[in-house]
């Protein structure tokens, strides 16, 4: 399937959006839970602006549990939890940030006195949909980066019923891939298409490199050597820095980030491929060329 990410998301973030969240009735519910992270993929939801956090939060959808923007602690926290999943069972989403350790018997993290793993069955098992959101919850990320001593996995090794999982991967992923996402499961309930690894091909369905601003570059055999000099400052091709961006997945030439201002590449530093499975183990030492067929100087 030939999916051209960077043109599918300037559709959703067009006002046509809008009018499909106005035609909503119902808010639907979000239990967010957090496990090994660094909340990084809250914080770049958090600065979103289209919607904005505050439109999501009154307008769009009932957030019931979330551990970094939610008032209640400790076990006012956990009733909160125990209650909204009941009330609303097979009527909520689950939206999971973090990876799970299951190494001696998953006391790595926990919450409540319950592992993460116990959590994790809980709570999405009575959910309409899961959501990993984020490296680590997808794949395990760093936290399962060798020799990963917690041994922590992505959700999609802890769940059975891989049918109600979607992956939103990246370090941290771009907001309005997660939102498109939501809305889509809001308007359709159910998935947009996904690739093999369980994510929406509209935002991961090409590899970075077949839209990033620097292709000519790449045809044309100039690269930046080195950070600073010549090439660097022209605006050359990254891949002789390490860019991975002809092996990764993703559309964050056509989204960015910053409200659409900048991303990595655009700012001068090389993909590091943060979308793909292991990438901390994979990709590393960053700064080193990925090899790619056919290449020639």
């Amino acid at each position: 399937m030939d999916v051209k990410p960077k043109y599918v998301i300037n559709f959703v973030k067009d006002s046509i959006i809008r009018e499909l969240i106005s035609k909503l009735t119902n808010k639907t519910t979000l239990v967010w839970l957090h496990f090994m992270d660094c909340t990084g993929c809250t914080e770049a939801l958090l600065r979103s602006d289209f919607p904005s956090i505050k439109e999501m939060i009154l307008d769009i959808i009932n957030l019931e549990y979330h551990e970094t923007l939610m008032a209640a602690a400790g076990k006012q926290a956990e009733e909160v939890l125990k209650q909204t999943i009941e009330k609303y069972r097979k009527n909520y989403i689950c939206v999971i940030e973090g990876a799970i350790p299951v190494k001696d018997g998953g006391i790595y993290c926990k919450i409540g006195n319950k592992t993460a793993v116990e959590l994790v069955k809980k709570v999405t098992k009575n959910a309409k949909f899961t959501i990993a959101l984020g490296a680590c919850a997808c794949f395990g990320g760093i936290p399962a980066a060798v020799p990963n001593p917690t041994g922590a996995v992505g959700v999609k090794d802890i769940i059975k019923d891989e049918q109600k999982l979607i992956n939103i991967p990246g370090c941290p992923p771009n907001p309005y891939n997660f939102l498109a996402t939501l809305f889509y499961i809001f308007i359709f309930n159910k998935f947009p298409l996904l690739d093999d690894l369980k994510r929406p091909l509209f935002a991961y369905g090409g590899v970075i490199h077949d839209y990033c601003e620097r292709l000519d570059y790449f045809e044309e055999g100039k690269f930046a050597e080195a950070f600073g000099d010549e090439g660097h400052r022209k605006g050359y091709c990254l891949y002789k820095l390490g860019c991975k961006g002809p092996v990764t997945y993703a559309n964050c030439p056509g989204i960015r980030f910053c409200g659409n201002l900048a991303w990595p590449v655009s700012s001068g530093h090389p993909c590091i491929g943060c979308t793909e499975p292991h990438f901390w183990d994979k990709f590393t030492p960053f700064y080193e060329p990925v090899e790619i067929e056919n290449f020639r100087e």
